[in-house]
Formats: structure tokens, C-alpha cells, sequence
């Protein structure tokens, strides 16, 4: 391993503001500035330990509660949060370029999160506020939206993003398969100069093994001849049903890929 992802989340209330104070997982954030001042030093420690880094915001409600569903971000209110998210994104910017972080992603996924053309609209509208960031910004796409011709703009972009988590749910030529073709060609035709594997691997653990192992080596292979990375999704112990990565067959995959590239 020489890279690992980092998550900054950002509050949102029933009205679709960013809210504060925010608890999640452990840790409690009174103001904006407390919680980029947190990320802060994780990434400084991190990178201490001579690691890359790869950060990337998510849109969280603010009031989780265990065992609860959350308040989910609906048509009515994307408008209000993609706004109120310009100040968090310049705020971000800076603790970024300050932090030395190598990859951001302003947020993730933000087609999962926003719809497509709302997503494709913040993306651009928000990239000049990050002119002075020196690492690679990423617009890291969820490829959801299964519309025919659909398409975004990843112009301005350094690294184009794939979120490849279907493990043993998908199969040859299917959703993911064509999500990452279109990650490919739409990076291409918008003369972004790098794509990598952003988030890959296993929402849930895997159920029918063999069948994550052969989609997870086509994923891999579609793009190994020219990818920047591989961020492999290892879910926390807490999270239910968690595919983790120590002590099990996609630990044994990675190391394999590892070896392959000369990094153990």
C-alpha cells in the first residue's frame, strides 16, 4: 500500500444546508473549521507516514442515528446544498493545497448524490475555485444513471474517477463494465490525462466469490495498461455485512496485483 483515502463529510439538514455542529463515527465538529482542521492533521499524519493521499468530500446528514435510515438529499433540495457547498469547497481548497494533499475530489460520486445534470453542473461551476490547489483534482463519477447518451463534462479535470463496486452483483458487459468504457472515452475526448480506479471493490461482503474475483481482474485489466491507481474499498468492522480486505480473498487479490506491479 502506498496511498490511502480519506472522507470529508459535509452536513446537510432537512432544508439542504450545510449544518452544524455534526457528530459522525466518533468524532464531533462544532463549526465548518473545526472539521477541515481535523481532516488537516489526518492527512498531515498520513503523509508523515509516507503515504499519498486522496481526499474526497461526501455529502452526510447531519443528525445520523444508529439503526436509523437518513434524511436522504432530494430534487428539491440539491439546488440549496450545491450552493451553500461553494464556501465548503473554497474553505477545502485551501486546507487541501495547505495539507499537501495529492488527490481531491471535491466530492464523490456528486452524480449519485445530485442527479446527473445538476452534478455535471456543479462540477464545472466550482473548479475555478480550486485553481490553486497543486495536487490532481479528480471528478470521480458514480455512473448510476443507466440514461441513454448520457454523458458529463470532465473538462478542467487532472484524473478522471471510477467507482467500480459491483463485485459478485455484476457480470460481463454489464452496468459496470460500460462504466467504465464511458469513464475511459469521455476522459479521452475531454483531454483530462489521467483516469484511475477511484473506489474499487465490494459494497457488502461477497457472496459468490469466484464471481467477484473474475469481475474484479476485468475491471482491473480494462484500464492496467494506463490507470494512474487502484483505491481498494475496505468498509469499516461497524458497517453491516462489511467486505473488509485483512485476512481474506481480496487481500490475497491485492497482493497479487501488488506483486505484479512491483510494489511488494
Amino acid at each position: 500500500m502506498n496511498a490511502v483515502s480519506l472522507s470529508f463529510q459535509i452536513p446537510f439538514d432537512e432544508g439542504g444546508r450545510v449544518r452544524y455542529p455534526f457528530s459522525s463515527f466518533g468524532t464531533s465538529h462544532p463549526t465548518l473549521d473545526s472539521s477541515l482542521c481535523h481532516i488537516g492533521n489526518l492527512v498531515h499524519e498520513m503523509k508523515t507516514a509516507g503515504l499519498s493521499v486522496y481526499l474526497s468530500g461526501e455529502p452526510i446528514y447531519y443528525a445520523i442515528k444508529p439503526g436509523v435510515p437518513p434524511f436522504a438529499l432530494n430534487d428539491g433540495l440539491v439546488g440549496t446544498y450545491t450552493q451553500e457547498l461553494l464556501r465548503v469547497m473554497e474553505a477545502l481548497a485551501s486546507t487541501a493545497e495547505t495539507y499537501k494533499v495529492d488527490w481531491l475530489a471535491p466530492i464523490s460520486e456528486p452524480d449519485k448524490y445530485f442527479g446527473s445534470d445538476p452534478a455535471d453542473e456543479f462540477m464545472q461551476e466550482i473548479r475555478p475555485l480550486f485553481e490553486q490547489f497543486q495536487g490532481k483534482l479528480v471528478w470521480q463519477v458514480a455512473h448510476v444513471d443507466e440514461t441513454p447518451g448520457l454523458r458529463f463534462n470532465l473538462s478542467g479535470y487532472d484524473v478522471a474517477g471510477i467507482a467500480a463496486l459491483g463485485c459478485d452483483l455484476d457480470g460481463e458487459g454489464g452496468l459496470f463494465d460500460q462504466a467504465i468504457a464511458n469513464v475511459v472515452k469521455w476522459a479521452r475526448e475531454d483531454q483530462v490525462p489521467e483516469v484511475a480506479h477511484a473506489e474499487f471493490g465490494c459494497i457488502g461482503k461477497a457472496q459468490d466469490i469466484p464471481t467477484a474475483l473474475t469481475n474484479l481482474q476485468r475491471w482491473y485489466d480494462a484500464t492496467s495498461a494506463f490507470a494512474t491507481g487502484l483505491f481498494i474499498l475496505d468498509e469499516p468492522s461497524s458497517a453491516p455485512n462489511a467486505q473488509q480486505v485483512v485476512g481474506t480473498w481480496l487481500e490475497d487479490w491485492v497482493l497479487g496485483i501488488a506483486e505484479e506491479r512491483g510494489l511488494r
